[in-house]
């Protein structure tokens, strides 16, 4: 049985045709000038350990203001920016601005840590307390003096917008997901910082040419002042650890990551479910937040299923057994901006069973079996061909998978960020 590859549709905005080792060329505009730098607030000047002899040497302080330490600390943002601190160059200060309760996996010679108070002393007070707050936070970032401010979400701690300031502010843009699915933003709050974002970074890093490509198409005056920067490859450097004694011996699908919303796993459940009937041997297995009692209700999951495995999470090196141990690791997603778990399971030699959308076909290529999100009985078919050992050119396809993963490097996207924060610095001192 066949699952081609999807064909990407043509766009509109192209940076160029890249492969996946092109990482994090700078675009520029030969007509553009850079934007002027507005101060929106009244900080006390911090005293500046920085010389112009140290800034032309190389040295430079970056500020990271670090909301996604607090929302999703164990998610795939923040193995980004981990990545990227871990590997600044040593002469580089990385100084980031955490919640009281925050702690990244970044580990620099010259870490530097400031926290502030983001939680409201009664949780009734709520957003009140937090508007209150937007001046306080506002002078503790800046008084960490960065030469260049990256922001790792598209507001800062206590959801205050991005703003202009005496540095210059580098976002990243991860996807557009909600500008798709409107259900997950309710009240816009997502969207409105999105664009506010957009509108006050000095220089965009899109995490993949699908969401370069968007970016162009919803903001194109934004796109002289982004580049891509693609995600790297963890797995390499990580060894496989025994699986948990409930996925031993036995064949399973294998699934990675949250299960709400576009990540689709109600869908993927239907498919299994109907897969059963087939090959009602093999097992799913889904690594990712606890399963709740509300959950399993919402999803119509019963809390014991004998083949059902909810893991929770694990280490890095118990996900690399099971990506090994799994007859085929599947990603059902309606949308990514990227896709790290594709690329850890490539690497880890793992069958891929992928969503067609934009962003996994320009990362898995032709590596993976793909499939429409939205159609059950086309994901069920998959998993009756899987559990049945009756996909074609399924060694060729894990070789060629071995191959894209080692690809992408996060050295690579350090070295194209460090560019973005070296050219953001001069353009504002010019």
């Amino acid at each position: 049985m066949s699952f081609s590859r999807p064909q990407p549709k043509k766009q509109s905005f192209t940076l160029t045709d890249r492969l996946p080792n092109q990482h994090s060329k700078t675009i520029s505009d030969k007509n553009s000038t850079p934007a002027k730098l507005l101060c929106r607030f009244d900080a006390p000047e911090a005293v500046d350990c920085f010389t112009d002899h140290d800034r032309n040497a190389g040295r430079m302080k970056i500020a990271y203001e670090g909301l996604i330490y607090e929302m999703m600390p164990n998610g795939g943002i923040s193995r980004y920016f981990n990545e990227i601190i871990n590997r600044l160059p040593s002469e580089f200060t990385p100084s980031i601005l955490l919640s009281s309760n925050s702690e990244p996996a970044a580990h620099h010679p010259r870490l530097e840590i400031s926290r502030t108070l983001v939680k409201p002393p009664i949780k009734a007070l709520g957003r009140f307390w937090r508007k209150r707050q937007f001046p306080r936070i506002e002078k503790q970032y800046a008084s960490l003096n960065g030469d260049v401010n990256h922001w790792t979400y598209h507001c800062g701690l206590c959801y205050r917008p991005v703003i202009k300031s005496n540095a210059p502010n580098i976002v990243t843009v991860y996807d557009f997901i909600v500008e798709h699915h409107e259900e997950l933003d309710k009240k816009g709050k997502h969207r409105r910082w999105l664009r506010q974002s957009i509108e006050a970074a000095d220089h965009l890093l899109c995490i993949s040419q699908t969401t370069y490509d968007e970016l162009c198409t919803r903001h194109p005056e934004a796109a002289p002042k982004a580049s891509i920067t693609l995600l790297g490859n963890s797995f390499a450097s990580i060894s496989a650890e025994p699986v948990p004694p409930l996925a031993q011996n036995r064949p399973f699908i294998l699934f990675v990551g949250r299960r709400s919303g576009y990540k689709n796993f109600k869908t993927l459940w239907q498919a299994w479910k109907t897969a059963q009937k087939s090959v009602p041997d093999l097992a799913l297995v889904a690594v990712g937040p606890p399963l709740t009692h509300r959950e399993a209700k919402s999803l119509d999951i019963p809390m014991e299923h004998k083949n059902f495995i909810p893991l929770g999470s694990v280490s890095d090196g118990v996900l690399k057994g099971l990506y090994q141990a799994s007859q085929a690791f599947i990603f059902p997603t309606r949308m990514e901006g990227f896709g790290l778990p594709a690329v850890e399971a490539m690497e880890s030699g793992a069958t891929v069973l992928a969503s067609n959308c934009k962003a996994l076909a320009e990362v898995c290529g032709d590596a993976a079996y793909y499939f429409d999100p939205n159609h059950v009985d086309q994901i069920s078919e998959l998993l009756v061909a899987t559990g049945k050992g009756q996909l074609t050119d399924q060694t060729n396809k894990t070789s060629k998978g071995k191959q894209l993963a080692a690809k992408f490097s996060w050295n690579q996207t350090t070295q194209g960020t460090v560019d973005a924060y070296k050219n953001a610095f001069h353009m504002a001192r010019s």
